[in-house]
């Protein structure tokens, strides 16, 4: 077992509502290993693209993405020597990015299970709702006291209700789900 864990923020930018998590994880892991745990911490779907920008450099699938430098070539440890904050974009059709920042190293627990999301708020928006701009936009038209039925269909569509919607900024962050996926996954 590592000996040091990292504490990482994960903040999904110019969200309407604000939506974060503080995971502690390997360093040692390669970017494509992270990009899989972002997408379970965040709740993606992890159907879309993705990539890094560390400075001026691009991490990405390289089978995918031409002008990507492969992001199983480097450790999260390896970036964080090199930047302690960071992007992360997932989806470049809807364009989610997150500011990724590297808090500290702290000592692994025994008996404790890593990677584990420690804190965090905020639920994942609708994959393919149209980035941000879709986001706010389904969010403000859930206020109307008359929605529409193209509305309506809509938030059928996505899996919510009106009152789900109109409730969100109040939802808990369900954080012992997150590190059940988690565990299901690397333990």
């Amino acid at each position: 077992m590592v000996d040091q864990m990292a504490v990482i923020r994960i903040k999904l930018l110019d969200s309407p509502v604000p939506i974060w998590r503080k995971i502690q994880l390997n360093p040692d892991i390669n970017l494509d290993e992270f990009h899989e745990i972002i997408q379970i911490v965040m709740g993606w779907e992890n159907c879309h693209l993705y990539g890094f920008y560390v400075n001026d450099k691009f991490y990405s699938e390289v089978d995918m993405m031409d002008h990507a430098i492969a992001s199983d070539s480097i450790t999260l440890k390896e970036v964080i020597d090199i930047n302690k904050k960071f992007k992360y974009e997932y989806d470049f059709g809807d364009g989610w990015i997150h500011e990724i920042t590297f808090n500290k190293y702290v000592e692994a627990v025994d008996g404790v299970t890593y990677p584990r999301c420690a804190s965090g708020k905020g639920l994942c928006p609708p994959e393919d709702i149209g980035g941000i701009w879709g986001y706010e936009e389904l969010l403000h038209d859930a206020e109307s006291p008359d929605p529409s039925e193209e509305f309506l269909e809509t938030v059928e569509y996505y899996g919510y209700t009106i009152e789900d919607l109109r409730e969100i900024k109040n939802k808990p962050l369900n954080i012992d789900e997150i590190n059940r996926l988690l565990k299901y996954k690397y333990d």
